[in-house]
């Protein structure tokens, strides 16, 4: 009852009216409204709508206010929209500066904003990094990239403690970044392990008693927490993640981080490496010896000069004993996995909690709401956990929910939103045992995360943003 009672309390402390990030209040996907609607559909419980240009980036909510970004031509565009009217505020846009590969679900304008209730923060992969005022005044601009990510990148800034900070996690280039709020000057820049797929996995932020905040990242290979004033790496766990897509969730006194068991894929043998590197012979892959202007050699170079700096000596020669211990085969990787915080140096085994192995999402994050863990995957089946134990309560699938799903789920109001792709919506009464108050269908394709703010539930589709209400909220 601790635990569930922290959990709570965390939330409520966190989450006021407003949504200033991805998901919410640190990630955590829930709010304290009251009054938000048991149903909505295109034509169910509908304040307003208004026509947007595409983007996938999620809605952030402050007071009157709503963000987000999108593209149109050689465009990336920041929206301001009025978030009891609809009306836009205003738009502003800039020009690419180059074009980054994308998968198509990934897009353009994918990265969510976040906010220091000031001022409004905007990572757009193809120009950098930009901060404007809420009237759409620019305040400054720093260019960044290229990235070199497989599938374009997804992960959103996160404001904490005076900071912007940023991860960039790619095969070609892995590293956490900070920067002031006020003036976009680099306050500090930390380099991070490098692995074969990279990862798409936004921060969470943690605030151990009586120290400094800290940046939770669920990385490629490497679950880590960072000193949020100086970029200092503080714990870090191994065979946790591997290509995480979900946000590490922040929840009391532990993280919870989802990705299919054993990583989507293993990384490659060393002894395959070996034989394509190895050219001298001596058993090991020295830097020198990979060369080439492949993509395939530009990206091993990059990761072993990544294992040679963090679990290496430092030799600019990679062993297979320090490939193994970069990759830890011997660990299971991904699944659902409780991981304590508070710890200092490796954690691995320290604060290793429980690990769930079979039928779990890629992209979509655990949420944690009045005490129960859920877990929405393709196909539309809902898994409930005790979030102490990791033991399965519940495994059902949504009623008219199949399909695959994108959009995070969110909660409020003893209620729990879940939308698939093909923009059907299911609300449930959240519990243990659960029940399903509604379906409905918005008619587009969904994959940004609904945000919940000011008594409303808002939602944004291929082509529209809905914000849905009821008559007391």
């Amino acid at each position: 009852m601790r635990f569930v009672a922290m959990c709570l309390l965390s939330a409520a402390l966190a989450a006021a009216s407003d949504w200033p990030r991805f998901r919410g209040p640190n990630g955590s996907g829930v709010s304290p409204d009251k009054d938000l609607p048991p149903e909505i559909g295109k034509d169910r419980n509908v304040v307003w709508k208004v026509k947007t240009p595409l983007g996938n980036s999620s809605p952030i909510v402050v007071g009157d206010r709503i963000f987000i970004t999108g593209h149109e031509a050689d465009d990336r565009i920041l929206l301001c929209y009025s978030s009891s009217t609809g009306s836009l505020l205003w738009r502003k846009a800039v020009a690419k500066a180059r074009t980054e590969a994308a998968n198509p679900l990934n897009g353009y304008a994918t990265p969510t904003p976040a906010t220091d209730g000031r001022r409004v923060f905007v990572f757009y992969p193809e120009l950098g990094l930009l901060a404007y005022d809420f009237e759409g005044g620019e305040q400054w601009r720093v260019p960044l990239g290229p990235f070199g990510g497989v599938q374009g990148m997804a992960v959103s800034p996160v404001y904490a403690d005076g900071v912007v900070a940023l991860l960039i996690d790619t095969p070609e280039q892995a590293y956490l970044a900070a920067f002031d709020a006020k003036t976009g000057k680099e306050r500090w820049k930390v380099e991070r392990p490098v692995g074969f797929l990279g990862g798409y996995a936004t921060p969470s932020l943690y605030q151990p008693p009586g120290q400094p905040e800290q940046l939770v990242v669920a990385g490629a290979v490497e679950l880590t927490g960072y000193d949020c004033k100086t970029g200092a790496r503080l714990w870090w766990a191994s065979g946790i993640t591997y290509a995480p897509a979900a946000l590490p969730l922040v929840a009391g006194d532990s993280v919870y981080t989802v990705e299919p068991a054993t990583g989507a894929e293993a990384p490659p043998p060393f002894s395959g490496w070996l034989k394509q590197f190895d050219k001298n012979g001596n058993g090991t892959i020295e830097v020198d010896e990979i060369a080439g202007e492949s993509a395939n050699a530009k990206i091993m170079s990059r990761i072993i000069r990544s294992i040679d700096r963090n679990s290496g000596n430092g030799d600019g020669a990679v062993s297979e004993e320090e490939y193994n211990r970069a990759f830890n085969p011997a660990q299971p990787t991904g699944g659902l996995v409780r991981t304590k915080l508070g710890g200092k140096g490796d954690v691995t085994q320290s604060h290793a909690g429980w690990r769930h192995g079979k039928g779990l999402p890629y992209v979509t994050a655990p949420l944690l709401y009045e005490g129960v863990l859920y877990v929405i995957r393709n196909g539309g089946i809902l898994s409930t956990f005790d979030p102490e134990s990791g033991q399965l309560q519940r495994e059902e699938r949504l009623k008219d929910g199949t399909g695959d799903y994108y959009a995070q789920p969110v909660a409020g109001d003893g209620k729990i939103y879940f939308i698939n792709h093909d923009g059907k919506a299911s609300v449930i009464r959240a519990g243990a045992k659960w029940e399903m108050l509604s379906s409905g269908d918005l008619d587009e394709a969904v994959i940004a995360t609904p945000a919940i703010a000011g008594g409303r539930v808002f939602v944004r589709t291929k082509g529209t943003l809905y914000c849905f209400g009821t008559a007391r909220g």
